[in-house]
């Protein structure tokens, strides 16, 4: 219990799994560590070997400690030393060192227990578990003889075990990633001045690769494959995969990022497998040895490499040095390295800097509850997370406090020769400071494949080159996706397409002959082309993942479905009005177009913010594999259905409009097809959306395309498919009554007379009209067509009076109304 707090409750169930695992599978192993000696592994107590799972470094004696979370051993089963590790672990105990030789604690000696993660996230998490339960963190502070003050991370690849220090609420302190930018500054002009303005790079993180892709792309360097290099350094098989990726970028330019293990055993791999059609350039992140190198012959031949030479603490490295030369023979920690050889990581400084920060809040709190005296446990409640990062805003520096020698990075360019022993050896051909490239490219030598010089160093220009690096290079970084379920819906996408042309070019030749007797089809031409650009938006998921498609995709998917459903809701609206009071039966194209229109500005308004205030939904790297990098974009699932609400509002409504237009039978029953559209759509919206949620993120973006594509499908099968039939059956109708009605028509005036004759038969009983008033009825009742009605009164001319001319419409209009039952043409 710390802080009256049952610590037991805030522990995740996950961490209370891996503790009780650990503490009936694991045994107690622990790496004993003082200044005056070493102990090789022990192993459960009972000798040395190489066999243990968990490393813990103790120090000397002290009144509080801080707890130090580090990767010094890497491997599947953690049995690779990691040189870049041993570094920070040494830098941590040289701090601690120094700190206490000035008395930076009043009346209080700081001392340190490292254990070891293993580089890898579950062993990582293990450890982090271990060490917070055994050191005390989460009991009382007056218990023990020197209680822990806080945890110092060096191991930022592991977030699980970043989550569970949060979720404990144990202070600490995390050391960031190294800071590669001023190597990068130096090797992104060393391409320039080379012409490698297309190459092919491969770093350990994805970080490492989108921190140099951008340099890259400032100085139009295209990058045109990425790789991850493995953790592990013992199967060449892996980085095999890693080659065949960096193949894919159709350049012989390759850089690769890194430290030397991963560097060595990729070019290890390519001398196993004859692969030489690659030029490389090494950028190692520490130390960099020509006898790593000795026999790659052709693989390795004429690299170049950009190595370090500053040291940021200058005394570390005599002590880092010293340390290792003075160790036994059997110590597998610190190789044999030269002055010339060693090279600070560029994270020792950082650990330098955290430990000073530690010490810096233990400090403070001594000063503030304990009087300044010796360290009491009152102190420990002041030191949290939050007063740790703060505590370098007291005015102490680690570079004054310390004698830190603070100067800027100076790299030297190196040249790996054939030397007259046969022997592959550096040789220094340039070095790059203050921001200026030296290099006598004269010296730089390169070999063929039978180990003959060439005379001039390859140059890889970029031409009709494909960068993953710069974005928005209009198609030039869009990558296909070979999944199957792209394939899919883009063969449904174009099927639909090839369909909707066909009918859009049906009813337009239609239109513009005229023989469209029920109405303009401006509407549904529209919800035509709409339906393509629904369609269309698979596109943006069709392709891998840059910022360009990240940024269309919700865009492009909320446009696209706003479009198709204001149209089908404006014209519900006015089918379902039509008849009403006001409107009298007449389907206004002014106020369908304006609902159409503030329907699709409220979507582009919307779209428009989502993308302004979520401009972080770009793209990021998943990693599936350890042979390369794939991209998908960050959007969380719920959110993108939230920014989808406006266009779920629209559906809605259509849905509750839809019944009121059933029995419409206005331009060819549209109101019925409306009706069974809006159904098929919903029930689509439906299945999709439950499928986006249920599966997991892999499928998310199948998901989204099946509802891009079965939505304007459903339209185009129920829709405009009968509605395309029920124009060609009307037409066809209106050709056989013209048919008949020309057959039926007389054909000389005997005919036209007996039939005048007949109709004035079936109207002689009309009383008191005059024959005047009797031809007139016969005209005008007899047949629409006006000439049979002229010739007939022509044919029988009678003399007319002044009288009936005056009373015509008046004697007949009194004597019969028209019939409600009666339809008149017009």
């Amino acid at each position: 219990m710390r802080d009256g707090r049952p610590w037991v409750f805030a522990l995740p169930l996950g961490g209370i799994a891996l503790l009780l695992l650990q503490q009936a599978s694991l045994a107690s192993t622990q790496f004993m560590w003082s200044n005056e000696r070493r102990e090789d592994f022990t192993v459960g107590g009972r000798g040395t070997g190489k066999c243990s799972v968990q490393r813990v470094f103790h120090g000397e004696d002290a009144d509080v400690f801080i707890t130090g979370l580090l990767a010094v051993h890497g491997g599947t089963r953690c049995g690779l030393v990691d040189p870049a590790g041993v570094q920070l672990l040494e830098a941590a105990r040289w701090a601690v060192k120094r700190l206490n030789d000035r008395k930076f604690l009043p009346f209080t000696r700081l001392g340190l227990t490292a254990y070891d993660t293993c580089g890898t996230e579950d062993a990582a998490l293990r450890t982090g578990v271990e060490a917070v339960v055994k050191s005390g963190l989460l009991d009382d502070p007056d218990c023990g003889d020197a209680p822990p003050s806080a945890v110092l991370l060096a191991n930022t690849q592991t977030p699980s075990l970043l989550q569970f220090l949060q979720d404990v609420d144990v202070a600490h302190l995390a050391v960031g990633p190294p800071n590669l930018r001023p190597q990068l500054e130096a090797l992104v002009p060393l391409l320039v001045r080379l012409n490698w303005t297309s190459v092919a790079v491969a770093a350990p993180t994805t970080e490492i690769l989108k921190q140099f892709g951008s340099m890259a792309a400032k100085a139009r360097v295209c990058v045109g494959a990425e790789a991850l290099l493995p953790y592990t350094t013992s199967d060449p098989k892996v980085y095999r995969a890693v080659l065949e990726v960096l193949s894919t970028g159709r350049t012989g330019a390759v850089v690769l990022l890194g430290p030397q293990d991963r560097l060595q055993a990729t070019l290890a791999s390519a001398a196993m497998y004859n692969i030489t059609t690659f030029n490389w350039i090494l950028a190692p992140s520490g130390p960099i040895q020509e006898k790593v190198f000795q026999g790659l012959d052709n693989a390795a031949a004429g690299l170049l490499a950009v190595r370090r030479v500053t040291r940021t603490v200058p005394q570390f490295g005599e002590h880092f040095l010293s340390v290792a030369s003075s160790s036994n023979a059997e110590s597998t920690l610190y190789p044999s390295i030269t002055f010339e050889d060693y090279v600070e990581e560029p994270s020792v400084f950082k650990v330098v800097d955290a430990v000073f920060q530690i010490a810096t809040t233990l400090r403070k709190a001594i000063k503030d509850h304990c009087e300044g005296q010796r360290f009491c446990s009152n102190a420990t409640q002041a030191i949290t997370s939050s007063s740790l990062r703060q505590a370098t805003q007291d005015g102490s520096d680690v570079i004054e406090e310390l004698s830190i020698k603070s100067q800027s990075p100076r790299y030297e360019i190196l040249n790996l020769q054939w030397s007259k022993e046969s022997r592959l050896t550096f040789r220094k051909v340039g070095f790059f400071s203050s921001g200026v490239l030296d290099m006598d490219q004269s010296e730089v030598r390169s070999y063929s494949v039978v180990g003959t010089r060439l005379l001039n160093y390859p140059q890889y220009p970029c031409s009709s080159c494909r960068c993953l690096n710069i974005r928005f290079s209009f198609l030039a970084d869009l990558t296909w996706r070979q999944d199957t379920w792209v394939t899919i819906c883009v063969t449904m996408a174009i099927t639909g397409v090839v369909a909707a042309i066909s009918i859009f070019t049906f009813i337009s030749v239609r239109s513009c002959r005229g023989n469209t007797t029920e109405g303009s089809q401006a509407f549904t031409l529209l919800l035509l082309t709409a339906s393509v650009l629904l369609y269309a938006a698979i596109l943006p998921y069709s392709f891998e993942a840059s910022e360009l498609t990240c940024a269309l995709r919700p865009f492009a998917t909320a446009l696209a479905y706003a479009l198709v459903f204001s149209i089908m809701l404006s014209r519900s609206l006015m089918l379902a009005t039509a008849d009403s009071e006001g409107l009298l039966g007449h389907v206004s194209g002014l106020v369908q177009t304006s609902l159409f229109f503030f329907m699709v500005c409220v979507q582009v308004g919307l779209g428009v913010q989502y993308w302004l205030l979520h401009p972080g939904a770009g793209h990021a790297a998943h990693v599936p594999s350890p042979t390369g990098v794939l991209y998908t974009c960050v959007t969380e699932r719920l959110k993108f259905l939230i920014s989808l609400v406006y266009v779920m509002f629209l559906l809605l409504l259509q849905l509750i409009v839809s019944p009121f237009i059933v029995k419409s039978r206005r331009n060819y029953h549209e109101g019925f097809l409306f009706f069974l559209g809006t159904l098929m759509v919903v029930s689509v919206w439906v299945a999709w959306t439950t499928l986006y949620m249920l599966l997991g993120p892999i499928w998310t973006d199948a998901c989204v395309c099946l509802g891009l594509a079965a939505t304007p499908t459903v339209l185009i099968v129920v829709i405009f498919i009968p509605k395309t039939y029920l124009m060609v059956h009307a037409t066809a109708k209106d050709d056989n009554a013209l048919t008949l009605r020309a057959l039926q028509r007389p054909h000389s005036v005997q005919d036209m007379r007996g039939s005048s004759m007949a109709l004035y038969d079936s109207i002689s009983h009309l009383p008191e009209m005059t024959y005047a008033q009797a031809q007139m009825a016969s005209a005008h009742a007899y047949s629409p067509d006006p000439t049979v009605a002229a010739t007939t009164a022509a044919a029988i001319r009678p003399v007319r009076t002044n009288h009936d001319k005056e009373n015509t419409y008046e004697t007949y209009s009194h004597y019969h109304q028209p019939s409600p039952q009666k339809i008149t043409q017009f």
